[in-house]
């Protein structure tokens, strides 16, 4: 679509060493924000639309992937 940028699958927000990061609201429930941190090789915070040298594809069977 004209307008839009297509983000890169090499992103930190499908990274293997990517955390995401929640909010956890009064009533309990948690929200994912667009914020986390990579453990690789040390960590560090990021946003899901950054991306480095140290990208990683997610294994198919972890079950942080879903």
């Amino acid at each position: 679509m004209k307008g839009w940028q297509t983000l890169p699958e090499e992103r930190c927000g499908n990274c293997k060493y990517f955390y995401k990061h929640y909010l956890r609201s009064p009533k309990g429930r948690y929200y994912a924000t667009d914020y986390g941190h990579c453990v690789h090789p040390r960590i560090k915070n990021r946003r899901a639309q950054e991306n480095c040298p140290h990208w990683t594809a997610k294994d198919k069977e972890d079950p942080r992937s879903s």
